[in-house]
């Protein structure tokens, strides 16, 4: 590239306009099947409240409550460098890289969280054009990522431990990635929920000082074995170690690309049972607000958590031929519990039984919000539909809603029963099944082996 320029100088502009062009829309072109319906936004402009300048950002994505923000940057003084003819020269060059995108997203962070709700422009023909308004609140994640033209692992990977990179707004941990990287993750994470989820995970390592994997690739197969792999190097760090390295995550990823077929083979995957995959399926095929959240907090079951769940969802689905709809309390301990309708697909919702019901629910629940999850399906087990819709959760008892403070009570004394391993009398609506409560030390009964504290009782 250096060589091309030096014989080709009157080449340059063109080139960087056209790297520039390709870079900042790389994250959105290869990731376009998991970012579906997306918010793109690119080269928009906010006036900095601090110093009174114009700012610009290269990428905005925004997909139901996920923010992704990209700074695409190229390294050329790094390429130029190589590790192996001059490492000090190198590494500062991709330090400085990732630095300075670190910074542009730190501005662009502090910019949302210095109002309610802030305006985005576009530059056309010289004005500066508002495009879009963003209101913080209303993203449940935001991932503040440097994407570099060339891979530079595993140095990206590590430049989490530079004391300039902390979390932004003290809790958005930044993210290093190459373009190269985005092509492997479309490969082993094709949903955009298998995406999202995945890009949560990873923020929660980035944002974990001394404890490393190697590069993407050992990030992805970490993930693909483990999962919560967050939580896992969490807990070895609080064992008196000073330093955690995770080696050869990446065997499984690496060896799908070894044979002939690797484009049609099958590709290492997390396992879930069947029935969860219809209900995820179910989940993407809706995409109404909130999808990715129901998403992701089902991704983060266990595998015994997992399989607990469906078959809860199968032995209820069952009985759609004899009822309309039967419900379940999910998570009552945790801080955000689901409530659960399946509703025989083809019939009209009953949304007053539905929402009574629910809110009842939210009162048998310790935690100050619920979350209710529609879901649409055969007794035979097509899941058509599934959606969240939101849960009232009455504080004081009023004539109007007397039946629901009773219902209340109810659920609690069936709880109770399925607790003693009694059998509640037959109702039309299946009664409510919740965890039974759990102390915050004691092991998660999703039984992934962690305390609950540190599972579903964050």
């Amino acid at each position: 590239m250096f060589n091309l320029l030096q014989r080709k100088p009157v080449y340059k502009v063109e080139f960087n306009e056209r790297q520039k062009a390709m870079s900042e829309a790389a994250f959105a072109d290869i990731l376009s099947t998991q970012l579906p319906g997306a918010k793109v936004l690119q080269e928009v402009y906010y006036k900095d409240p601090i110093s009174k300048q114009w700012s610009e950002n290269d990428t905005l994505i925004l997909i139901d409550d996920v923010l992704y923000l990209v700074e695409a940057k190229a390294g050329a003084a790094a390429t130029i460098a190589s590790p192996a003819s001059d490492f000090g020269r190198h590494a500062q060059s991709v330090q400085d890289l990732v630095i300075k995108a670190y910074k542009q997203c730190e501005r662009f962070f502090n910019y949302l969280n210095s109002a309610d709700e802030v305006p985005l422009f576009h530059m056309i023909d010289g004005k500066y054009v508002e495009c879009a308004r963003v209101r913080r609140a209303e993203y449940r994640v935001m991932l503040p990522i440097g994407l570099t033209v060339e891979s530079f692992s595993p140095l990206s990977a590590f430049c989490k431990e530079l004391p300039e990179i902390v979390p932004l707004l003290g809790k958005h941990a930044f993210i290093s990635l190459s373009i190269d990287d985005l092509f492997v993750l479309r490969r082993f994470l094709p949903t955009p929920g298998e995406f999202a989820h995945y890009m949560e995970v990873r923020q929660a390592v980035a944002g974990l000082r001394r404890a490393h994997l190697f590069d993407e690739l050992d990030h992805l197969g970490a993930y693909l074995k483990k999962n919560r792999v967050d939580i896992e190097l969490t807990e070895q760090l609080k064992k008196d170690a000073d330093f955690v390295v995770w080696d050869g995550m990446s065997f499984d990823v690496d060896r799908s690309f070894e044979g002939e077929n690797w484009e049609t083979d099958p590709r290492p995957t997390q396992e879930y049972p069947d029935e969860m995959l219809k209900l995820l399926g179910a989940l993407d095929a809706t995409r109404k607000t909130g999808w990715l959240r129901a998403d992701s907090y089902l991704r983060n079951l266990g595998t015994e958590g997992r399989k607990e769940f469906a078959a809860m969802l199968v032995e209820l689905r069952k009985s759609l031929n004899q009822h309309d709809g039967r419900y379940f309390i999910y998570g009552q301990e945790a801080e955000t519990p689901f409530f659960i309708w399946l509703h025989r697909s083809g019939g009209i919702i009953d949304w007053k039984k539905v929402n009574d019901k629910a809110s009842s629910a939210g009162l048998v629940t310790p935690a100050g919000t619920v979350t209710g999850l529609m879901i649409e399906t055969t007794a035979g087990g097509a899941y058509k539909a599934a959606s969240t819709f939101p849960v009232n959760r009455p504080t004081n008892r009023t004539e109007a809603n007397a039946h629901i403070f009773d219902d209340a009570e109810r659920m609690k004394q069936r709880a109770k029963n399925f607790v003693r391993g009694q059998k509640a009398a037959p109702q039309k609506i299946q009664p409510a099944v919740g965890i039974p409560k759990v102390g915050r030390n004691d092991p998660c009964p999703c039984k992934s082996g962690l305390k609950y504290k540190k599972c579903h009782g964050r």
